[in-house]
């Protein structure tokens, strides 16, 4: 334990003493990324309080360390351990560090969801996001919105199944715990701006309703089906003045023979307030919305690859067709695709569908670090598309990543004082970025199937303990050879 309180005299931390990350040193290959990215008082301990003490772990060692293992999903705490004990013994003055990761997991845990927060947030505004990548014709260029919820998969153990229960299609004991997150994107970037999470059991339009408050007045959501309701449009409309685009949910009545008559299948129509009130919304909200709501209504059609034609219905409080022509609409909500993609290069790439921490508090760190990777990896896409002057929709999200994760460790070994070697070595990595460009596929559509046969073992039907508790089933033509 190292403390600089008075009560316990004068310890003080040996990579103090020591002088190696605090005189020039890089702490971690990750830190040439996150310099120029994060502000560096958001990785400085704290006066009071959890990480105000100074140890060998500190708390920017600390988030690099989980950073990486968020970049490198094969990467264990064990792994992070030893990656920090390998770059300090290669020299000479290096600290005395235990190669048990229980100080680095308590370091871990000793960082709050808000401060996480904070770092993601603040990866989302940053200045390499904004740059010459918006959608052409938007009057005002005003900021473009998409939202979507999806759910991830959690270990399986008695704390986690204790807040997050596991989906009710599958026989108690063999599922795993499942929590369901709600995502603001930037349309124009891909960046992720807000997030709602919660167990399984509670419904995306919950989580919905919590984020309403950080929409922002002429913001534009765009959503699906499962987020349209008179609640929503009314309540976003008149509380924070933000418009939406929506698909048509299921069971409105899209009779075009009503209202206004704006265009061939475009409508101004009115809706009436249900008499029923949504659960997410208070009673005080419910009285505040008024008694009819003004909404657009048009009729599109999406041209696919295959020529055919697929014909959605839109609502929105967009109702100037001269601002808002049905061709901009159709555009407009055909991108909301992209928030599918986002979300699988979370899932997927960065390999969030299953996370490895056993406990409810620390499973909401870990998405939070998972959001914090994936907000770094869209800034250098960002800045690498500004800077090689290519589209932003064809740079890799995988390249970059990759490229980033190597390129770092290259920067890392050049000392700090060669600045202009870095420099140099940090333009290549953005040129690397660039030159790895995805194809165009416009309206590309691929079965939802597995080529891949999986291995031939029947499903669990029962809890794990009960099953290895029960006698095994005897070969009954091994044990007549046996006999014979």
């Amino acid at each position: 334990m190292f403390t600089t309180a008075p009560l316990f005299g004068k310890f003080h931390s040996p990579l103090k003493d020591a002088g190696l990350p605090l005189r020039g040193r890089p702490l971690h290959h990750l830190e040439s990324l996150c310099a120029q990215r994060i502000d560096p008082l958001l990785l400085q301990p704290n006066e009071t309080g959890h990480n105000s003490r100074q140890r060998i772990y500190t708390p920017r060692l600390t988030f690099l360390a989980f950073l990486d293992q968020t970049l490198d999903p094969n990467s264990s705490c064990r792994s992070a351990v030893d990656q920090i004990l390998a770059y300090y013994q290669s020299m000479s003055d290096s600290p005395l560090i235990d190669s048990d990761t229980s100080a680095y997991c308590q370091a871990r845990a000793r960082w709050t969801c808000d401060e996480l927060i904070d770092i993601r947030r603040a990866l989302a505004r940053g200045p390499a996001l904004h740059g010459d990548t918006l959608l052409p014709g938007i009057p005002g260029q005003r900021a473009l919105k998409v939202i979507d919820g999806t759910c991830f998969n959690l270990p399986d153990t008695a704390a986690n199944r204790a807040v997050c229960p596991q989906s009710d299609d599958q026989k108690p004991g063999c599922g795993f715990p499942l929590v369901r997150t709600v995502g603001v994107f930037c349309l124009k970037t891909g960046t992720l701006l807000e997030e709602a999470s919660a167990p399984y059991t509670t419904s995306e339009n919950n989580l919905f309703h919590d984020l309403w408050p950080t929409f922002r007045p002429d913001d534009i959501l765009v959503a699906d089906r499962n987020f349209c309701s008179y609640a929503s449009l009314a309540a976003l409309s008149l509380f924070h003045q933000t418009d939406g685009l929506f698909h048509l949910h299921a069971s409105r009545n899209s009779d075009f023979r009503k209202g206004v008559r704006l265009g061939p299948r475009d409508r101004l129509v009115t809706w009436s307030k249900p008499v029923k009130k949504p659960a997410a919304l208070s009673e005080e909200q419910w009285q505040q919305l008024p008694a009819t709501l003004t909404v657009r209504m048009v009729r599109v059609r999406l041209t696919t690859r295959n020529s055919r034609c697929q014909t959605i219905t839109l609502v929105t409080t967009l109702t100037d067709p001269r601002l808002w022509p049905v061709k901009l609409l159709a555009a407009l909500y055909h991108r909301r695709w992209k928030i599918e993609l986002y979300w699988d290069d979370i899932k997927t790439v960065l390999q969030m569908d299953m996370l490895s921490c056993k406990t409810p508090a620390m499973v909401h760190k870990e998405i939070q670090m998972h959001l914090i990777a994936y907000n770094l990896i869209r800034a250098l896409m960002c800045e690498a598309a500004l800077t090689g002057d290519v589209p932003l929709e064809r740079v890799s999200f995988t390249g970059t990543r990759d490229a980033a994760y190597h390129y770092s460790q290259a920067i890392a070994r050049i000392p700090v004082r060669q600045q202009t070697r870095r420099r140099r070595l940090y333009a290549q990595m953005l040129a690397t970025i660039a030159s790895d460009l995805v194809p165009e596929r416009p309206d590309r559509r691929e079965p939802r199937c597995q080529k891949r046969r999986p291995k031939a073992y029947p499903l669990m039907t029962r809890p794990r303990h009960l099953m290895q508790d029960a006698p095994k089933r005897s070969n009954s033509k091994t044990t007549r050879n046996s006999l014979s």
